[in-house]
């Protein structure tokens, strides 16, 4: 792919950020898109799969949460599931 086609244009969260960007990009003798890339290259190296990761435990827990009631009474799944992980701990 054409690196003109690669661009992604980032607004940055505060002006303070923005003067940290230009401070390193003065001091690397660079662009503030090249330092901007740069952290963005290393964040992704650093996090991609957990974010993939805790994406997918999102959508799974939703998923259980969320099941739908049984569309018949012909044969009701009446069969819960416990978690006894979860349950409370009693004291003596």
């Amino acid at each position: 792919m054409d690196k003109k086609d690669q661009r992604i244009n980032v607004t940055l969260f505060s002006t303070l950020e923005y003067e940290m960007v230009k401070s390193l990009a003065e001091l690397h003798g660079t662009s503030l898109s090249m330092v901007v890339a740069k952290g963005f290259s290393e964040w992704l190296k650093k996090n991609f799969i957990n974010e993939l990761e805790a994406y997918r435990d999102a959508e799974i827990h939703i998923k259980r949460i969320n099941k739908s009631a049984p569309k018949t009474l012909a044969k009701p799944d009446l069969i819960f599931e416990v978690d006894w992980d979860q349950s409370p701990i009693m004291e003596k």
